[in-house]
């Protein structure tokens, strides 16, 4: 118990510290962020689009630029330190869970916890994701006519991102921002498409890189983009429908065992305990949930990959 007590002290003290270290990076981020709006000119949108820009560059920890990424597919405009903020409260549970419920039971509970908040915030992304590609075809539609009239990309994309939909409009009006306060219209469009997993963006940065060098009609590839998006959204319902009964079994054979261990736990409670006392109970349990977490793992990968196809 006394080691418990010595980790949570230990963690708050780092919790601590990392709080401190990202005040005076952002208080020096604020003042970098002022003294270029006083050049460029600016309201207080225009700061805090220059200062989400700043810092989502300067993210250096792979799993904190992994976390920002998936809050900001779901439409969330969180900074990073935020986020950052996010991840301590998230460590900070884990010695607490432990002092509370125990080891089993307290790292079941985290790990049940971080799982299925990732879930929720994957399938909160795939629904805008599909969304956006979904509206993108007649957001095209819309740019080419203000392309027809002799406008820039940048001036169409922010002229059709104001009669656009969400979730669509608030994507195309933060490339807008950007572009304004003087980042390349080819790079915001390509570090988007990163962010929220958009190929069809990349395609779109790729053919304004292009043309900024090159010349051509934009209009043309923006066409046959439109063409290629509506042809593989009809490919994809078809396919969705073809192997509706395979995911389906997937599903279920996923869902069965966690479902069965949870109601083990229900009719008898000391039948996990009496496992873990022996040797040979904790390498069945241990194999058992690297088994099915493996299991769980491959069959989200074979569902992925044939939504991807």
């Amino acid at each position: 118990m006394s080691l418990v007590f010595v980790l949570l002290f230990a963690v708050v003290l780092f919790a601590a510290a990392v709080v401190l270290v990202l005040r005076a990076s952002e208080r020096e981020r604020q003042e970098d962020v002022g003294l270029r709006l006083r050049v460029l000119g600016g309201g207080e949108e225009a700061a805090s689009t220059l200062a989400q820009m700043d810092a989502a560059r300067q993210i250096r920890n792979p799993v904190l630029r992994w976390a920002c990424h998936l809050i900001w597919r779901t439409g969330v405009e969180l900074t990073p330190t935020a986020v950052l903020r996010i991840l301590i409260a998230l460590v900070l549970l884990i010695p607490l869970a432990l002092l509370l419920f125990g080891v089993l039971t307290g790292l079941a509970l985290v790990a049940m916890l971080l799982v299925i908040g990732w879930f929720l915030l994957v399938q909160k992304a795939a629904r805008r994701r599909a969304k956006i590609i979904e509206q993108f075809p007649s957001f095209l539609e819309s740019t080419i006519r203000v392309l027809a009239a002799g406008n820039t990309l940048d001036e169409a994309l922010s002229s059709a991102s104001r009669e656009a939909p969400d979730p669509i409009k608030p994507l195309f009006v933060s490339i807008g921002r950007q572009v304004r306060l003087g980042a390349p219209l080819e790079a915001v469009l390509m570090e988007t498409a990163e962010i929220h997993q958009l190929r069809d963006l990349k395609i779109m940065a790729l053919a304004a890189a292009i043309n900024r060098k090159f010349g051509g009609s934009l209009r043309n590839v923006l066409r046959s983009l439109i063409s290629g998006i509506r042809s593989r959204d009809n490919a994809a319902r078809e396919l969705r429908a073809l192997t509706a009964e395979t995911r389906f079994s997937a599903l279920v054979l996923a869902v069965i065992p966690i479902a069965l261990m949870f109601y083990i736990v229900w009719q008898n409670p000391d039948y996990y305990t009496q496992m873990w006392a022996e040797t040979r109970g904790r390498i069945l349990l241990a194999g058992s949930i690297i088994l099915q977490v493996a299991g769980v793992l491959v069959i989200w990968r074979m569902m992925k990959s044939t939504e991807e196809a």
